[in-house]
């Protein structure tokens, strides 16, 4: 089917890929506890300015803890105050889209046709999948694709080396909304240092004289200076230090935990893995760019931790458009299969027949979020959270016995981790017990409490002496913790639920 000249296949594959995630992602995109404390940040930081101290629990209150994150903590609470978690599923939902409908746009421009293109789309979505919460880090998802692309399109016969500054104000902005701007960061000093070696060699690469070198230089410092234009300064290099130098956190949280092969959610990576190994084979060796080879990279970190499993999905994508005219089969397919690649049949169309059609749509959602108006995906209280995985049936209890503000008998002890974010957002009246933020607890600390979901009862008894006796608690239900608050005298269960129960002292 040919396409009006007024409406590009990006557009359509935006609005197949954003209504898709919308039905998805209705609760699924709201499984992260990240998403509750983060959009409270968001209001704290709106309201009384850049926090340095923990307000959340009661075990680690006042220590140091920098929402470093703080401008993508901001436009979540935004979104929240426009339209609630209906508005917040909408901007993630759409990040992912315009993401995805770009890589779509750029395959089709290599003359593959529209099947064989959406395959590939299909199954990066999947290798990516995983990993798609409403959080700051869909940021970095968009920023890294932007960079990949910047990167492959300045690795070509006719480099524009000035563009490259366009990544100095870039990572400034990234630094404030993700950590995810180090790896970016390393990206591009990678790509960077690959094409100084090339051109030694008489490789292709941007590089036409070693003059070039010093913009490149400059460039790179300029990003990494570009990391220090925060309220915090370097408190985001301090977290990411403590996060990414905890062993323990690859034992017990999912996302930091090596790649397992034999999960199904590991199996689209794998598979985008063996068709991007598969067309960066088909290459000349003489062909090769650096910039084609970075994924590489991403795929050893994926298998180091699951949680950079999109990232190799869209740098891997990217490479693939950049090197495919250039790979064996490309050649095999344009002689003997033109049904599938045809270069140079992509019809050029004008840039707003790309955006268009998902502007309407996404302020067509908007407005209907804003004036409260119910409609299947895109209106509002489409949104929901999962109530076998959130307990949001103690909530009435939980917001019957929250504590006013200045209350001291306010310690809430939550057994499981994720369920500290889901208070700190629905019940901030609460101090909770502990939550999902490592970088306060620490590997050791968090490993000792998931171990104790074993064995409460040592635990409980030294935690209450050390951090002062709970007023309340928060289990799941039929779990050891659960069973230990039933059977103690001491506590009362408020309301109990399949999924969790609400305890409060005698």
């Amino acid at each position: 089917m040919t396409l009006p000249r007024w409406l590009a296949p990006g557009a359509v594959a935006f609005v197949a890929v954003w209504l898709l995630l919308l039905a998805a992602g209705r609760s699924a995109f709201f499984k992260d506890p990240g998403t509750f404390w983060h959009t409270t940040t968001g209001e704290l930081v709106l309201r009384d300015g850049f926090i340095r101290s923990d307000p959340y629990t009661f075990t680690f209150a006042g220590t140091w803890w920098v929402p470093y994150q703080w401008l993508g903590e901001v436009a979540m609470a935004l979104a929240h105050r426009a339209g609630g978690f209906d508005t917040q599923l909408l901007g993630a939902v759409t990040i992912i889209a315009a993401v995805f409908a770009w890589l779509t746009a750029r395959l089709l421009r290599t003359g593959l046709n529209a099947a064989l293109a959406g395959a590939v789309i299909a199954l990066a979505l999947a290798a990516a999948g995983a990993h798609f919460h409403v959080r700051p880090h869909l940021f970095t998802l968009a920023a890294m694709t932007a960079v990949m692309v910047l990167l492959v399109e300045t690795d070509t016969a006719r480099p524009r080396l000035k563009r490259l500054f366009w990544l100095v104000p870039l990572c400034a902005v990234w630094t404030n909304v993700h950590g995810g701007v180090l790896g970016g960061i390393g990206t591009v000093c990678i790509a960077f240092a690959g094409w100084v070696v090339w051109f030694a060699l008489g490789r292709p690469s941007p590089l036409k004289s070693w003059h070039q070198v010093g913009p490149l230089a400059l460039v790179a410092v300029g990003c990494v200076l570009g990391t220090l234009v925060s309220p915090y300064g370097l408190d985001m290099l301090k977290t990411w230090n403590v996060i990414m130098g905890a062993p323990e956190l690859r034992e017990i949280i999912v996302e930091h935990r090596p790649l397992d092969v034999a999960t199904p959610s590991a199996w689209p990576v794998l598979a985008l893995a063996a068709v991007y190994l598969f067309v960066l084979y088909g290459v000349k060796r003489s062909a090769l760019r650096v910039s084609w080879l970075l994924p590489l990279v991403w795929l050893v970190l994926t298998f180091s931790r699951c949680r950079h499993a999109s990232l190799f999905a869209v740098t891997a994508v990217v490479a693939m458009t950049a090197m495919w005219k250039h790979t064996r089969w490309a050649l095999w397919l344009a002689a003997y299969r033109p049904d599938f690649y045809q270069p140079g049949s992509a019809e050029p169309r004008p840039w707003w027949a790309s955006v268009w059609l998902p502007v309407a749509a996404v302020l067509l959602a908007l407005a209907l979020q804003a004036a409260h108006v119910p409609a299947p995906l895109i209106g509002s209280g489409w949104a929901m959270h999962d109530p076998d995985h959130w307990p949001v049936e103690v909530l009435d209890a939980l917001k019957a016995h929250e504590p006013k503000p200045g209350d001291p008998h306010n310690r809430l002890f939550n057994s499981g981790y994720i369920d500290g974010g889901f208070v700190i957002y629905h019940a901030p009246g609460y101090k909770v017990f502990v939550d999902d933020r490592c970088e306060v607890f620490g590997g050791p600390w968090l490993k000792e409490f998931v171990a104790a979901q074993d064995a409460p009862a040592p635990a409980l008894a030294k935690w209450e002496p050390q951090y002062g006796p709970f007023d309340f608690a928060l289990t799941r239900t039929d779990t050891p913790f659960d069973d230990w608050f039933k059977s103690s005298p001491a506590w009362k269960a408020e309301k109990v639920t399949p999924t969790a129960t609400f305890y409060t002292r005698r």
